[in-house]
């Protein structure tokens, strides 16, 4: 069985984008996805009713196709353990935006490629590898930052005391882009960049 999944928000181009997507790389590939599941969040709501499905369905030797990596989870924490999940159970994960992570792990008479396979393993730890580096490094900045304005005695404005603010400074410390920060903290664009300007962060 081949999967197809999507988590979109309430905008409408957003699931477009990752539908019209799926759709050119089925047909560039010559693939019939059997399947399509797909979750709205909302806010601060992160129900996934339909990738649960989804995962109780696949067996191994079946695919699910996925515009981004983050469709797995919220954080690299989380990503790395529905990954793992399904890599145990040799389930393939196509991942569109990563040519090295959208080849199968099955050949043309269905049987796991171990190269591929291992290949694609490498690939996703690197990346879980080079994510928490930037995270590090991110974070260590605008530690840096905060302290040497306190220093120089430079207000910081209001104090990140509701979970909102936290939420979105933390997130941009760890160097999400300001889109991704509005998503997970429910909140628009525009109070995210009025957060990050408040405590001096942009």
């Amino acid at each position: 069985m081949i999967y197809s999944y999507t988590r979109v928000s309430t905008n409408k181009q957003d699931y477009l984008r990752q539908d019209e997507a799926i759709k050119k790389w089925c047909t560039d590939n010559n693939v019939e996805i059997d399947v399509s599941f797909s979750d709205t969040i909302t806010g601060k709501t992160f129900n996934r009713d339909g990738y649960n499905r989804m995962k109780q369905a696949a067996v191994s030797g079946d695919t699910i196709i996925i515009k981004e990596l983050d469709r797995l989870g919220r954080d690299w924490d989380g990503i790395k353990e529905e990954w793992k999940y399904f890599d145990d159970k040799d389930i393939n994960i196509v991942v569109i935006d990563m040519p090295l992570l959208s080849q199968a792990i099955y050949d043309k008479d269905g049987n796991i490629d171990l190269n591929i396979k291992f290949l694609k393993a490498i690939v996703f730890e690197t990346l879980c590898y080079n994510a928490e580096l930037e995270r590090q490094k991110n974070s260590r900045r605008t530690s840096e930052k905060l302290q040497a304005m306190k220093a120089e005695g430079i207000k910081l404005g209001r104090p990140i005391n509701t979970e909102v603010d936290k939420t979105v400074c933390e997130l941009y410390a760890q160097g999400m882009n300001k889109s991704d920060i509005a998503f997970y903290a429910g909140v628009s664009r525009p109070q995210v960049y009025s957060i990050l300007k408040r405590n001096h962060l942009m």
